[in-house]
């Protein structure tokens, strides 16, 4: 009986040996169908988050993501909100926009882009909204992600 089991366990490796020496060369090409799934999805740290809504002015898009509070279960206390701007033609002298990413009918704050000499400035006006945690200037436009606090957290920890 121990024989057999030994003549089976080595037949089970060569087997297994088998299947992924024959597979190994469809790994690329299975992965990559695998990516493709409508379940397999970006996390929302590495993108921004999905976009909430663009605003289209003269010189710029600006598209405004949804705030990002990503945890490993649940939602995090404390999140980030990405702007994404796109200049159409030529870059603007300046930018200055008044963002309420919420929609509560309160201006949350004003952020301002000089392009030409590279400075950011955030102007928070509600007081979830912290500092300015990335920003890069792109070929065709600007991205910059703001510290956010989770309004719900805090409101469901009191």
């Amino acid at each position: 009986m121990k024989k057999l089991k030994i003549i089976l366990g080595f037949i089970w490796a060569a087997v297994c040996l088998l299947i992924i020496l024959i597979m190994f060369p469809g790994l690329d090409n299975f992965s990559r169908q695998f990516a493709k799934l409508s379940f397999m999805k970006v996390n929302p740290t590495l993108t921004g988050g999905d976009v909430a809504r663009s605003v289209e002015y003269e010189d710029y898009t600006l598209n405004i993501h949804e705030p990002v509070f990503e945890a490993l279960i649940g939602e995090s206390t404390k999140g980030f909100i990405q702007l994404e701007w796109i200049w159409t033609d030529s870059i603007p002298v300046t930018v200055k926009d008044s963002i309420d990413f919420n929609m509560d009918d309160h201006i949350d704050f004003i952020i301002g882009i000089d392009p030409l000499s590279n400075q950011v400035h955030l102007d928070p006006l509600q007081p979830f909204v912290e500092e300015i945690t990335d920003e890069a200037q792109l070929e065709d436009g600007w991205i910059v992600r703001i510290g956010l606090v989770n309004e719900k957290k805090i409101k469901a920890s009191r």
